[in-house]
């Protein structure tokens, strides 16, 4: 791997979704850019836990953006929560059209954890032709739950969610399931920004998102990356690959990752994931 040591400015700021919310957003800029890359955060996350991978991939010479979706990190929005899955497709193509015109030229990647994997997954189903777009990189895809959600909650979920759809409810995730560092699970206990509860309305729309991302699968044409844990106890990793096989891109791949869980960017060993992502860009750049 490229030793990470090019010079790069870091920025951050707010801009407006579609409907007004305050979107936050950060990034890592070196001098002249090889490539732009936009990364998009799981659920319960935020940007500023990606920092390490930005500045990774800055010092390789490519302008990393980021941002924190509706109801996440240091944007507005009712915490983990969404009126319709729709809202964040709309958010990340106010934040790619922002990447692009401040990338102008440049080749861009896309970069997506878990359920912003799912968030880009569906977006690309609708814009199949993104200008610029060098190809998709999907971790820990959240494509289908990795276990059975008990049936009482699911029902809980559907009958709360016509009254209420925005009560938070428990978080059944602990760092644990995220990655074996046990840095990473200290300090994301510890974080103030990580979201610790979800939404009956948030549930049901992400399913629903979920079952057509797998049915439209050869709608999917962007180059394609999929990197998945093969341990994953949260992202189930059979999904994942279902949806790289049906994909209909004709240039695709997928890497699965023995013993590593849900967040392969995080993990014990992540500099393989690094290296996986900066050789694959490197050919499509």
């Amino acid at each position: 791997m490229a030793d990470a040591t090019r010079p790069f400015s870091e920025q951050s700021g707010f801009f407006n979704a579609f409907d007004h919310l305050r979107l936050y957003w950060r990034a890592c800029l070196p001098e002249r850019p090889r490539a732009a890359i936009a990364l998009v955060h799981g659920y319960a996350d935020h940007s500023g836990r990606y920092l390490p991978v930005l500045r990774h991939f800055a010092g390789l010479g490519y302008a990393v953006h980021a941002f924190d979706y509706r109801g996440h990190g240091q944007s507005d929005g009712r915490r983990g929560h969404c009126d319709h899955f729709s809202d964040y497709l709309s958010d990340l193509d106010v934040f790619l059209r922002r990447v692009r015109e401040q990338s102008k030229t440049l080749p861009l990647f896309l970069l997506a954890h878990s359920h912003g994997a799912l968030v880009a997954a569906r977006y690309a189903l609708d814009h199949p032709e993104v200008e610029q777009l060098a190809g998709a990189i999907l971790t820990g895809a959240y494509l289908r739950l990795a276990f059975p959600p008990p049936k009482l909650k699911v029902l809980l979920a559907k009958v709360v969610g016509r009254v209420v759809p925005f009560l938070p409810v428990g978080l059944p995730l602990d760092s644990p399931m995220l990655t074996h560092d046990e840095a990473v699970q200290k300090a994301t206990d510890q974080d103030p920004l990580y979201n610790r509860t979800t939404t009956p309305r948030w549930f049901q729309e992400s399913n629903r998102a979920q079952a057509e991302v797998l049915a439209r699968a050869a709608e999917f044409c962007w180059p394609l990356l999929v990197l998945h844990g093969g341990a994953d106890p949260i992202a189930a990793l059979g999904a994942a690959q279902e949806f790289e096989a049906r994909a209909g891109s004709t240039d695709k791949s997928i890497v699965v990752y023995d013993g590593f869980l849900h967040e392969v960017l995080d993990e014990v060993g992540c500099e393989r994931v690094w290296k996986e992502i900066a050789d694959w860009m490197e050919k499509r750049g």
